[in-house]
């Protein structure tokens, strides 16, 4: 985690704009980039993760977190170390940008991700129930 810290410092210090870049974005991020191993397909997912404010006694995502999930769909495993992750969606702004998995895919992908985190996180902290992760960002691996 703390070389991912590094590189992020570092990509700020070359170039410092991109932090406006990014306040542009809207909500969600979506892109695609080639899969480090051939043949192989792969989802990655950014997530906020409710938490509760223990302040204002209330969930809010203010005190959220954000966590990383990658789906393999071959496999249809979930891995959640940042990382490994950072091995698969490392890149540059010329990396070229490639979609190949079915917009009904990538839906049901993204109900197998919310259903994981339900089942996992939300319930492992005793969510109340409208309480819901937010997705900010995913990327295609094919």
């Amino acid at each position: 985690m703390e070389k991912m810290r590094l590189e992020y410092q570092e990509l700020l210090k070359e170039s410092p704009m991109i932090l406006d870049e990014l306040i542009q974005f809207p909500t969600k991020v979506f892109s695609g980039k080639d899969h480090i191993k051939p043949d192989s397909k792969a989802v990655f997912f950014c997530y906020l993760l409710p938490a509760k404010d223990i302040t204002k006694d209330q969930w809010t995502a203010d005190a959220a977190s954000s966590k990383w999930y990658l789906y393999d769909l071959a496999s249809e495993e979930i891995f959640n170390e940042h990382a490994e992750i950072i091995k698969y969606i490392r890149c540059n702004k010329d990396t070229p940008r490639k979609t190949e998995i079915k917009k009904q895919d990538m839906i049901n992908i993204r109900e197998k991700m919310d259903k994981h985190i339900k089942n996992t996180y939300l319930k492992s902290v005793q969510a109340p129930i409208g309480v819901k992760p937010i997705l900010k960002a995913w990327m295609e691996l094919s």
